[in-house]
């Protein structure tokens, strides 16, 4: 029997219209992650290929972190940001603490140390200032105050910067074998005693100059009224001004408010 061509690729049409209704029927039974990876697979089966051919290229992919690490500044000074990445990293460093520093002191022996700015949970919880400013120490006692001269590397160009940082004596151990550093010293505040000296000094020459005034002031008082009562008969009687109300209490104000 002949088979005509129309036939046959009738049948043909009709056979794949039907293969695709049952291979649709079961990719929507799946999901979107399952029907790529199978659509994937079919195109390697086919076509050829790995699927490492299909990965894609994160080299220019950035997030908030590798923005932060590539614009960072230790000590950023009054200019404007130029970009947006570096708006947020400004932003970033207006957040910090910048009263004492924390240490990364690992690399001691080869002479390096890595100092950062402190976050607000460290704040809180007194790292840097009452603990060890060392990144890996948590000791809280007989902590000592340090300036550090810290010379770094930032863009390509040598900067310093002078920070506070507050360490356990080991730790200060490891900080002066790396570069030799100064201790903060508090001023010395005047004792109790010394000023109760100072003010009993003091007080005993002004008793002496308030006798001496006294006595002074006695004796001309002496002669004054002495003067005051040979001169009563030596003229008429004073006149005696009576004062109102008014100027009373003119007089009460005027010396209140002098």
């Amino acid at each position: 029997a002949v088979v005509s061509t129309q036939s046959t690729g009738g049948f043909t049409s009709y056979h794949d219209k039907e293969a695709w209704k049952v291979q649709a029927f079961h990719l929507r039974k799946m999901d979107a992650y399952t029907r790529h990876k199978e659509l994937i697979r079919n195109y390697i089966k086919f076509y050829g290929g790995k699927v490492e051919d299909f990965a894609r290229d994160t080299s220019c992919d950035k997030n908030d972190y590798s923005i932060l690490q590539a614009n960072h500044k230790f000590l950023w000074d009054s200019t404007k940001p130029k970009s947006w990445e570096e708006e947020i990293a400004k932003r970033y460093y207006d957040k910090l603490f910048k009263e004492y520093c924390i240490a990364d002191l690992s690399r001691y022996e080869s002479k390096k140390i890595a100092l950062r700015w402190r976050v607000e949970k460290e704040v809180k919880t007194g790292k840097g200032q009452f603990i060890c400013g060392n990144k890996a120490c948590s000791e809280g006692d007989l902590l000592c105050s340090w300036e550090v001269n810290f010379a770094y590397v930032e863009s390509g160009e040598k900067k310093n910067a002078l920070v506070k940082i507050r360490l356990c004596p080991d730790c200060s151990i490891k900080l002066n074998m790396v570069k030799k550093v100064s201790k903060v010293k508090k001023k010395k505040k005047p004792s109790k005693k010394k000023k109760k000296r100072k003010a009993r000094k003091s007080s005993g020459e002004s008793h002496d100059d308030a006798a001496s005034s006294t006595a002074a002031t006695s004796s001309s008082d002496i002669a004054t009224v002495a003067e005051e009562s040979d001169n009563v008969w030596a003229g008429p009687a004073p006149e005696t001004l009576v004062k109102t109300n008014e100027e009373e209490m003119d007089e009460f104000l005027d010396d209140l408010f002098l």
